[in-house]
């Protein structure tokens, strides 16, 4: 598991992910941030399993994962894909 640690305005944020063909194998959100509903997280995790390590691919799935879920947070899906290639050290 390679760890991404990223500090934003919405919070701190930290990113485990377990990468395999440059894709997301495995994932895990945690820090210091607001996202209701609360359990939606582990949702989102399950949404980016499979996705390539592409900041912009990244940051559209939390987009319609947001839009759809009707997430509030304070952080953005760009600071979580930020966050997320981090992980990735690109």
């Amino acid at each position: 598991m390679a760890e991404g640690i990223l500090k934003v305005e919405g919070g701190l944020l930290r990113i485990d992910v377990e990468a395999q063909e440059n894709k997301i194998k495995d994932i895990r959100i945690t820090g210091d941030f607001f996202f209701f509903p609360e359990e939606k997280i582990e949702e989102l995790e399950e949404a980016l399993k499979g996705a390539e390590a592409s900041e912009e691919k990244i940051a559209e799935i939390i987009e319609k994962f947001y839009k759809e879920n009707e997430i509030e947070a304070s952080i953005s899906p760009k600071d979580i894909a930020a966050a997320i290639m981090k992980a990735f050290n690109v």
